[in-house]
């Protein structure tokens, strides 16, 4: 988590001083991690955060932020046994001398006690370690006062967008049908409205459809060009007929839409992302039915990517509130934007956190796989201004709507229920895939905060 500390100078003497400021750094008390922080002129600059132990190289991406953020020393710190945490720290100070950069100071943090490995006197820094309490230093007391924040784990940030439960998710579910209900209503009512049937799969062979899902089952196209979007996106929990990839016998159908109707729901849609942009700001929160609709309006790649040009950190809020309410299957788009409005912020450790509930529902969401890269490799937002297009660069770009930028949308309602079909108080098995975040898959990733 990022805290802006760019305003506030906390005075650190001495290793104690270090691990109690750490925390406040990163946003929360680490644990089974590295913390790496880089300092210009004496005043901390970035500091990033991986789990360990860690693969060989991660920290490679390092050298090019010392670079960037002109950074003249260093303070590593380990958080974990000494098997786990001295080959991190280890990569980190040789990366460091490496760059040029003077380690001003090694320590690995482990059941209360801490240990220097820049420091060979026993006198100071007795083999069996040197007690320290973070919670009741000074250094943590100066840090309270001056409005900085440090969560007990990461996990209690992952908390802050865990899904939404009990009677909240029961009225999204419901607004949800809804929405979906309307859609479909709308498609069958129009002239552009059909039914097309997806040839079935037996004894393994691949159906025609098989070719837009990529290699294997799970590969998804997410990209500007709406023409590339016809492949049926990847879910888990039978949201999408998996024969469409060879991998279950079985036929579905899907619903198909004309021009015509894509350019209208397109066209509602940019207006739906607007108006919940306006309503944000003005501090007003969408309700169940609004919060559906544009749930399912983000799945059109040119609606999402709406959102994504008129970005701007004061957005973070609206998409912390979908990632939360949306039902599972509509969580990607919302969550990317969370992590593009985070990382924005200079916050990447929510970013990241986002991007790893969106990847936990669609593994191969290209958004998110996109930032997640940027996120690994250190590189600051920035890298982006620009580049990003305005949206009326995207219709010069993109063309007039098509029916085949709905088709990732129409796969996701393909098998949801009718309205009528959720009884009033249960909340039933969702025909969404169940959001299953935190993702035990997760790789390390690395928490970057700059100020």
């Amino acid at each position: 988590m990022t805290t802006d500390i760019s305003a506030t100078c906390l005075t650190l003497t001495s290793p104690a001083d270090i691990l109690a400021a750490v925390p406040y750094l990163v946003g929360f008390h680490p644990a089974d991690s590295l913390i790496v922080v880089g300092l210009a002129q004496s005043r901390a600059k970035v500091a990033a955060r991986w789990n360990v132990p860690m693969p060989p190289g991660t920290l490679a991406p390092l050298t090019a932020l010392f670079q960037r953020e002109e950074v003249s020393q260093v303070v590593v710190v380990g958080y974990g046994p000494g098997e786990a945490v001295t080959p991190a720290v280890d990569e980190a100070t040789a990366i460091a001398a490496g760059a040029g950069v003077e380690v001003a100071e090694a320590l690995r943090a482990h059941d209360g006690r801490y240990w220097s490995y820049v420091c060979d006197s026993a006198t100071c820094c007795p083999p069996e370690g040197t007690p320290y309490d973070p919670r009741s230093s000074r250094v943590a007391a100066e840090a309270t006062v001056r409005g900085l924040v440090a969560l007990p784990d990461r996990q209690t940030l992952q908390r802050t967008i865990a899904p939404a439960t009990g009677p909240v998710r029961l009225a999204m579910r419901r607004a949800t049908a809804d929405a979906i209900h309307t859609l479909r209503t709308a498609l069958t009512t129009t002239s552009g409205g059909a039914v097309s049937a997806v040839h079935s799969v037996s004894g393994g062979a691949v159906s025609p459809m098989a070719g837009a899902c990529g290699v294997g089952a799970g590969a998804v196209s997410d990209v500007a060009v709406p023409e590339s979007a016809t492949g049926v996106p990847s879910v888990s929990g039978g949201a999408v007929a998996a024969g469409a990839c060879g991998v279950e016998a079985r036929a579905v159908s899907v619903v198909s839409a004309s021009d015509e109707f894509a350019g209208v729901f397109v066209a509602e849609g940019l207006a739906r992302v607007r108006a919940a942009l306006a309503r944000s700001a003005a501090g007003d929160r969408l309700d169940d039915a609004e919060a559906a609709r544009l749930g399912l309006a983000l799945a059109v790649i040119r609606v999402r990517d709406e959102a994504w040009t008129l970005m701007d950190d004061s957005h973070i809020g609206l998409w912390k509130d979908l990632t939360r309410r949306l039902e599972p299957a509509f969580i990607p788009p919302a969550a990317s934007l969370l992590a593009m409005a985070g990382w924005r912020a200079g916050d990447s450790t929510l970013a990241t956190i986002a991007l790893e509930r969106a990847l936990a529902i669609d593994p191969h969401y290209s958004m998110a796989n996109l930032l997640m890269h940027a996120l690994q490799h250190l590189l600051p937002p920035a890298v982006l201004d620009g580049r990003m297009p305005a949206p009326d660069e995207l219709d010069a770009a993109m063309g007039e709507p098509k029916a085949s930028w709905l088709q990732p949308l129409l796969a996701l309602i393909e098998h949801h229920p009718e309205p009528d079909a959720l009884q009033a108080g249960d909340l039933g098995p969702s025909a969404f895939p169940s959001d299953t975040w935190p993702s035990t898959g997760t790789p390390d990733l690395a928490d970057e905060k700059t100020t």
